[in-house]
């Protein structure tokens, strides 16, 4: 039977200096090598234990390696059965052929599982681009390797380190833990594509924290409204407010919506975070204030000049930090569910207003009339709790 075993060929070097690594097959008669398509520096390989070292790789190169080493060797065994005798040089060879080109190695399997995600056009564009801000901390951790870097070169290791990494960058626990589960997310998509069989995950706990309160209380929200403001101010207050007032819309469903969404008296749009389909009722509050700042390509003059609703929400931000600290657009939506609770409405009707999913159905929410009606006396009591000196 033919020996196999794995040799560093140093009678030939590439200008990066490295050698290739080739397949040796002895038998009493004959010896031959395979090109295994892989190149190798001096120090990258280890002779007696026949495995890469001090690689980058090598955890995916010596599972790479000994598939095929096993592979080999069962189709050598399957050809001598078939023959009833030993091979020939020949033979082997033959019977070999191009086996490792044949398996050629598949680098970068990371960077095409992200791919995926982020070219999804399925998903909506705020999640496509957290999956390529992620696929670029990675990028930005491991450096040029990154187009090369397989789902095996990750393991709980790797994940400790990469969160030292982040942490300088992103102090916030939560916002690293949205990296890691977007990453587990890549993993759990390569093992269901059977890409890999690896899920360091099973060890690695992402770290969460509970979120800090996000709401206002109702006489911030009176404080906030009758603050003397500068005319620049004034609209990013202005906004807020509208936010509120249309039951804590997001602010890309808000600066994305254009005019005709404005019908009989309601906002139609479909969040761009859930596809969940809303319809508000505009009451006169939110309708003067969308009308002080009527927009012709947009519902809101807002965006009809910027190619990114970012712009203006970073600046909206700013501006409520240095009013209410702390506070940005996120703390209209939740201040919504705040005061909805003090004043006693449902939380059924508070998980409508929402958009959340019912925990009893497991059904996405659509709002139908008799909802609908719910909702928009509920949203009518909370702006009549603002309007109202009652604490």
């Amino acid at each position: 039977m033919a020996t196999l075993n794995y040799y560093l060929d140093k009678r030939s070097v590439k200008k990066d200096g490295t050698h290739p690594l080739k397949l040796s097959i002895n038998t009493k008669e004959n010896s031959f090598l395979l090109s295994t398509e892989i190149s190798l520096k001096p120090e990258q390989w280890n002779p007696e234990q026949n495995t890469v070292i001090k690689h980058k790789q090598k955890v995916f190169l010596n599972a790479h390696l000994s598939a095929m080493l096993t592979e080999a060797e069962q189709i050598l065994l399957a050809e001598k059965q078939k023959k009833g005798k030993s091979l020939t040089k020949l033979q082997m060879k033959t019977a070999l052929g191009n086996l490792f080109k044949r398996k050629q190695i598949q680098t970068g399997e990371v960077e095409n599982v992200f791919m995926k995600f982020i070219n999804d056009s399925s998903k909506a564009k705020r999640t496509q681009e957290i999956y390529e801000a992620t696929w670029n901390k990675i990028k930005a951790y491991v450096g040029k390797e990154a187009t090369s870097i397989s789902f095996a070169d990750i393991d709980i290791k790797w994940l400790k380190k990469f969160n030292e990494w982040l942490i300088p960058q992103s102090p916030s626990v939560n916002a690293r833990a949205i990296h890691f589960r977007n990453l587990r997310a890549a993993f759990n998509l390569a093992i269901d594509e059977e890409i890999t069989s690896n899920y360091p995950f099973r060890k690695f706990k992402i770290e969460h924290e509970k979120t800090r309160k996000r709401a206002l209380t109702v006489e911030q929200m009176r404080e906030l409204r009758n603050m003397p403001l500068k005319q620049w101010q004034k609209k990013y207050v202005d906004c807020f407010f509208l936010m509120f007032y249309l039951l804590g819309i997001n602010g890309i469903d808000l600066l994305s919506a254009k005019p005709e969404q404005l019908i009989d008296g309601r906002l139609e749009y479909k969040r761009a975070k859930t596809g969940t389909l809303y319809s508000i009722k505009v009451e006169p509050e939110a309708l003067n204030i969308i009308n002080r700042y009527k927009g012709k390509n947009h519902l809101l003059s807002f965006c009809d000049n910027r190619k990114d609703y970012r712009t203006f929400m970073c600046k909206m931000n700013n501006c409520l930090k240095d009013l209410i600290p702390g506070c940005t657009s996120y703390y209209a939506r939740h201040t919504v569910a705040s005061l909805a609770a003090n004043i006693g409405i449902p939380l059924d009707i508070i998980a409508r207003m929402l958009g959340h999913i019912d925990p009893t159905k497991k059904i996405t929410l659509i709002y139908i009339d008799f909802d609908q009606s719910k909702v928009d006396k509920a949203n009518r009591k909370i702006i009549d709790y603002l309007n109202s000196n009652k604490k």
